[in-house]
């Protein structure tokens, strides 16, 4: 049960450390593959963490419903997971060189999870949300 219970949270972990990695790359790398994710125009660095934080809040809404958890209090608890750790990569890019925090990094953090969570509404069968949300589950 354990092991069950730990799998299921293995894919929002992953893209947790994919992000890590991805923040940890400094601000200009001069060449090999790095340098293609440095050289994209700032603007779309940016819109990128609308998808990444999307797919986040998507994978945790998932990894909860397959342990039996869903409901308003669980989708509140993704999002701080989500954007917590938003804030979180956004500190931790104070350190990295040629980095930088971004108030508008984690509002489009904000925006990848609520398109993440409506993502998730969206493809579940209507009448599997109607009964999971009568019951709280």
């Amino acid at each position: 049960m354990r092991s069950l219970l730990l799998r299921n949270f293995v894919p929002p972990v992953l893209l947790m450390g994919g992000i890590f990695l991805l923040s940890s790359i400094p601000g200009q790398v001069d060449d090999g593959l790095l340098k293609i994710l440095t050289d994209l125009d700032p603007k779309l660095q940016n819109l990128l963490h609308i998808p990444l934080f999307g797919l986040l809040q998507f994978l945790w809404l998932r990894s909860f419903e397959k342990i039996g958890r869903t409901g308003p209090a669980i989708w509140a608890i993704c999002a701080g997971i989500t954007l917590g750790y938003g804030m979180l990569d956004e500190f931790h890019q104070l350190f990295v060189p040629g980095r930088y925090a971004s108030l508008l990094d984690m509002l489009l953090n904000g925006v990848g999870a609520v398109l993440g969570t409506l993502g998730f509404w969206g493809s579940r069968p209507m009448s599997a949300n109607k009964t999971k949300n009568l019951n709280g589950r």
